[in-house]
């Protein structure tokens, strides 16, 4: 055997450096990972992972049982007369985890029409989900190119009206010419909700004597349910009377008439009917067999779940122009094909996926936040995770109420769709109740299978070096506990040089993820290259309060430091493609590949968190 003697000097000089800067700018009481850094979503949930689905199945259908009577932390709903049904599912294992659908006694002796039992291709009407469906089509059929372009490029009525207002006061009227694409599909247009009439208004207010202070007393025609307007030309009579909100991208501001607006610019855009589009890019790709862009014919109606009956429900109420902000209709199964579609990226670059899911614009909640058309909120808090966010989209329309939620993180979503008196409570209570359990025991099933995957004592005999990699519940991403190279221990050569003392009480080394992939340099197909970036962090005794001094800047200091062009938080797992399971470990600044050559912990303590987390959702 070889022995590699390493002058401590050296060592000093290769990580000394970073370390220093990262440590003294980052005075973080916990490792503080890059935001989506956590662990690889799992992909083994039906072997490595069959505890924790089997906890949450079991968690979640007692709690549904709670909330029907009254007894859930999150709020009860009118289970008489409330129908639901829940889907979560896994992209990464691509399949379905868990379904449940509820019957409500108080429905099925009242309604007239439609099924008395839901199931996976049951249609519901989805109300606003209408509009994440609408923006995927856009993204499908023309990209995000327009995104940046004023919408009057595509939409003449807008050009026109536009010019004909270029002397006028903003205050009172929309300028168009500063309302882009984007911002239109991210909230942001500052434009009205919806038309400028609204029939049930006018019979309240104007009943009681209140002033009609804009003199607009009848919509141009539509549906007086819907307040639509029935067509493009009176919705440009109709919609222009209301001032804006905001200036365009000042802050976030509901708006339906936006996506109306929206499938007017990809109609000139494509130079097809959004009705022909929805169904060229939607319906027949993605083969959906219960989704349809207005009201289903007449012989579906036999297939859906309809309270009461057509009218009451609104399961007839025709959304006309306004269908891409609301007016769509479809099943569990097939909601699932398309959010499945969207996470996978099976239409669209994976870089334009990316580029879609993440937030434009913050909300005053400091746990939400807006994108296009994404309702971004706070994924449920788990010990030593990172913090991560659930990308979901809600609707509400008549007696229909839905929700759409994607962990992209966790590779894991949820669609629940309702019908009856109290749906939009339903949806609330039941989604609270699928996050709160689902997401803490995904991530626990993702610990153990990183466990399984990538813990273990990795070696290099030649150059008496080893890195011992472990997984535990209490930090996120995985850490290394032990770290030495041609015999000198690298984290105690980290800890000399920062000098630790009472101000610093340990060094941390923990790994992420980095989402990259390629086939194994050595040329063997059945393995393949996984990247991952480190963080070095002695961790202060206590974090300092201020806003500038207890803040996570890992985003900032990765790859700070390049040593022959190659960087010190740079390190990369050879997997087999088989298994997922790790056979060696570089850190590429040593341009060294350490064998797996053990198990650290046994997987000890994924099976205790796993147990843990099951113990607390029963």
């Amino acid at each position: 055997m070889v022995r590699l003697s390493v002058p401590r000097q050296a060592l000093l000089a290769l990580a000394g450096p970073a370390f220093a800067s990262t440590t003294q700018a980052a005075l973080y009481s916990t490792p503080c990972p890059a935001i989506y850094a956590g662990l690889p979503a799992p992909s083994q949930l039906s072997t490595l992972g069959k505890d924790y689905i089997a906890a949450a199945t079991n968690s979640t259908q007692l709690q549904f049982l709670a909330a029907s009577n009254g007894l859930a932390p999150y709020g009860t709903y009118t289970s008489n007369t409330t129908a639901f049904a829940v889907e979560v599912f896994s992209v990464t294992a691509n399949e379905s985890l868990f379904t449940f659908n509820y019957d409500p006694p108080g429905l099925v002796d009242a309604h007239t029409i439609g099924v008395n039992t839901i199931a996976m291709d049951t249609v519901f009407r989805l109300g606003s989900v209408s509009k994440l469906w609408t923006t995927y089509i856009f993204l499908v059929a023309a990209g995000d190119r327009s995104w940046n372009d004023p919408i009057t490029k595509y939409v003449p009525e807008l050009a026109q009206l536009a010019a004909s207002l270029s002397d006028q006061g903003a205050v009172d009227h929309v300028e168009w010419e500063s309302v882009t694409v984007g911002s239109l599909a991210s909230q942001l247009g500052g434009i009205a909700r919806d038309a400028a009439f609204s029939p049930s208004l006018q019979s309240a207010l104007g009943t009681v004597g209140l002033p009609n202070a804009g003199g607009f007393n009848q919509s141009t025609c539509g549906d007086e349910r819907m307040m639509l307007p029935c067509n493009r030309t009176a919705f440009f009579e109709d919609f222009p009377q209301q001032r804006p909100i905001f200036e365009s991208y000042i802050s976030p501001a509901y708006s339906n008439a936006a996506f109306q607006i929206l499938a007017y610019a990809l109609e000139n855009i494509t130079g097809t009917a959004m009705a022909d589009l929805f169904d060229k890019h939607l319906v027949q790709p993605l083969n959906l067999t219960g989704t349809y862009y207005t009201v289903p014919p007449a012989d579906v109606t036999a297939n859906g779940m309809i309270p009461y009956n057509t009218t009451a429900s609104w399961w007839n109420a025709e959304a006309l122009d306004e269908a891409p902000a609301g007016g769509y209709f479809s099943t569990l199964d097939d909601m699932r094909k398309v959010t499945t579609a969207i996470m996978n990226s099976t239409q669209l670059p994976p870089v334009l996926t990316r580029r879609w899911l993440k937030p434009h614009a913050f909300l005053t909640n400091p746990r939400a936040a807006v994108g296009a058309p994404w309702e971004i909120t706070r994924a449920p808090d788990s010990p030593g995770a990172p913090v991560s966010w659930m990308y979901t989209k809600a609707g509400d329309l008549g007696m229909y109420s839905s929700m759409v939620a994607l962990v992209p993180e966790l590779g894991i979503g949820f669609n629940v769709l309702s019908a009856g008196t109290d749906t939009t409570n339903t949806v609330r209570v039941v989604s609270d109740i699928l996050a709160e359990t689902w997401v803490p025991q995904i991530r626990a099933a993702a610990l153990a299978e990183a466990s399984a995957s990538y813990i273990g004592v990795y070696t290099d005999v030649t150059t008496n070096s080893s890195i011992t990699v472990v997984a535990n519940s209490s930090l996120p991403g995985l850490s290394v506990t032990d770290w030495t190279y041609g015999g000198v221990s690298v984290l105690a050569l980290l800890g000399e040089f920062e000098g630790i003392n009472t101000t610093y009480q340990a060094i941390h080394v923990q790994l992420y993820p980095s989402g990259l992939k390629q086939v194994s340099a050595s040329g063997n197909s059945s393995e393949v290259e996984v990247g991952w970036r480190a963080t070095f962090q002695a961790l202060p005794a206590a974090s300092d309060s201020g806003p500038f001094s207890a803040n996570c800047i890992a985003w900032e200091v990765v790859s700070q430091l390049v040593y022959g062009g190659v960087a010190l938080d740079e390190f990369l797992f050879t997997v087999e493609s088989s298994t997922g399971n790790a056979v060696s470990l570089s850190p590429r600044v040593l341009a060294q590949t350490q064998t797996r050559s053990q198990q650290a912990a046994k997987r000890s303590e994924a099976h205790r968190v796993g147990k843990m987390e099951r113990r607390w959702v029963a």
